[in-house]
């Protein structure tokens, strides 16, 4: 086949500032930012329970650099499995070398990942998009299948027309939606660049930006509504490396839902989701401005779900699955796989029961662009038409009594994403429900709920009378 037109493609580098990051200095995560992420606090938790990625594989892809090279090095990543399927040079690509770093290597949140019978899958872009994967090409064939868990993509682009943009991101909708994997995908560096069509267009992927807000700004409505981007955000100094973060958490998650009895169903992409959006830090002192959404827009602006935390996410996946159930509660902090209904909401009723303490909550749910994937040329495999349709799916938080609502606390009703998240605040004990409606009956979604925080309000003493009532508040990032 021949090579793909591309008006643009890129690696993510700090190209506002001229300088491509790939020196030893930025080849890892830092002390602090391993912090921030709550990644330190969840190995001081864990200890020697700490999962590693073990028995996770990967995809990454790289754009080629100037002198072609794309692969990261077998020399300075001994210990990994690694497959390139795409050929061209052997010569190490630098930019590669640090993604790698960031996703598989020695410092990342998944050190584990890649190592043998398991395995680290090296394309080159272009090779990707055409046969190598994806098969976006005159042939029409379905995207190969994706064995692997996680596809990193820390590269940007545009092909020649909006058309063929439009069925690239359907195409790997198709392939996440078939084939059940976690993709991240990195916005531009910059905040005055706009949303890259390639890859973060898509609907069933994690889209990445940077804790400081320098990244694409604007949304995006390729193939559909005005959607916000990013999804999420990572403290690090560009968006090549903040991606591999987040595919080092999703790693990391993964191996623990494998790994322990009842949470299977968390190995689910939609699961996985919605635990790092509802497990990121929304606090505003963490990143460069306050975080904000609304009925309509369940995601901030520019901060996405906030920044990650994969000791939220984490603890979220540990306290275990429950149910949507209309005569029963839940725990407070939990997730499920749950199945849509067009005329039955499904209902989680949970107590919050600490006397003299107001919470703060949070719940995301999350769910896949459905893509029909239908052969024009029937028994040949080689003219696919890709048709989408967007399942509405709607969350709101309600107080309870017994189990019957009462009053709407709050609701994400949004109707061109395919995700939804509230964050309530000042909540006194008592019984509440999340509900989540949908127009359309038997899709899978991901829904995860947290008791982020609590305040407490001291009694009325001789001592306070006359003061202003002081509040303690009591957060569980730390």
């Amino acid at each position: 086949m021949s090579r793909l037109s591309f008006k643009t493609i890129t690696l993510l580098m700090n190209v506002a500032a001229g300088i491509f990051l790939v020196g030893p200095a930025h080849a890892q995560l830092d002390a602090t930012q391993k912090e921030d992420v709550g990644f330190t606090a969840l190995q001081t938790q864990l200890g020697a329970s700490m999962p590693t990625g073990a028995g996770i594989s990967v995809s990454q892809v790289e754009a080629p650099d100037g002198s072609g090279n794309y692969r990261p090095s077998t020399a300075t990543f001994s210990t990994k499995n690694f497959l390139f399927p795409s050929g061209g040079s052997t010569t190490a690509s630098g930019h590669a070398n640090t993604v790698g770093q960031y996703l598989y290597g020695s410092s990342s949140l998944s050190p584990d990942i890649g190592v043998s019978p398991n395995r680290i899958t090296s394309y080159e872009v272009n090779s990707y998009l055409g046969a190598g994967f994806l098969r976006f090409s005159n042939t029409g064939a379905l995207p190969l299948v994706e064995s692997n868990d996680i596809q990193n993509h820390s590269w940007i682009g545009n092909l020649s027309t909006e058309a063929q943009n439009v069925e690239a991101m359907r195409r790997i909708d198709y392939a996440i939606q078939r084939d059940d994997f976690v993709a991240v995908f990195g916005l531009n560096n910059g905040s005055g660049t706009s949303v890259p069509a390639l890859m973060a267009g898509a609907y069933n992927g994690i889209t990445v930006g940077l804790s400081n807000g320098n990244h694409s700004r604007g949304g995006i409505s390729l193939d559909g509504g005005l959607r916000t981007r990013p999804d999420i955000v990572v403290p690090t100094s560009a968006t090549s490396w903040a991606t591999p973060t987040v595919g080092g958490a999703a790693a990391l998650l993964l191996d623990t839902a494998r790994g322990t009895s009842g949470l299977g169903n968390a190995d689910r992409s939609e699961v996985v989701k919605s635990l790092l959006f509802t497990g990121a830090t929304r606090d505003e002192s963490e990143f460069g401005g306050a975080w904000t959404n609304s009925s309509s827009q369940p995601l901030d602006a520019v901060f996405g779900a906030g920044e990650l935390n994969v000791l939220h996410s984490h603890d979220i996946l540990v306290a275990g699955e429950d149910n949507a159930n209309a005569a029963a509660t839940v725990a407070n902090t939990g997730w499920d796989l749950g199945t849509s209904n067009s005329t039955v909401p499904q209902l989680y009723f949970f107590d919050l029961n600490t006397p003299g303490f107001t919470f703060e909550i949070a719940a995301s749910l999350v769910w896949n662009r459905n893509i029909a994937a239908v052969d024009n040329q029937p028994g040949l495999g080689l003219n696919y038409a890709f048709t989408p349709s967007l399942a509405n799916l709607n969350l709101r938080l309600f107080s309870a009594s017994g189990f019957t609502l009462g009053t709407e606390i709050g609701a994400s009703l949004s109707e061109v994403d395919n995700v939804e998240l509230i964050l309530a605040d000042g909540l006194g004990p008592g019984r509440y429900a999340w509900q989540v409606t949908s127009d359309t009956s038997g899709l899978d979604y991901g829904f995860s709920w947290n008791v982020e925080g609590l305040t407490m309000v001291p009694e009325p003493s001789v001592f306070g009378l006359g003061l202003v009532s002081l509040m303690l508040l009591v957060r569980r990032r730390r």
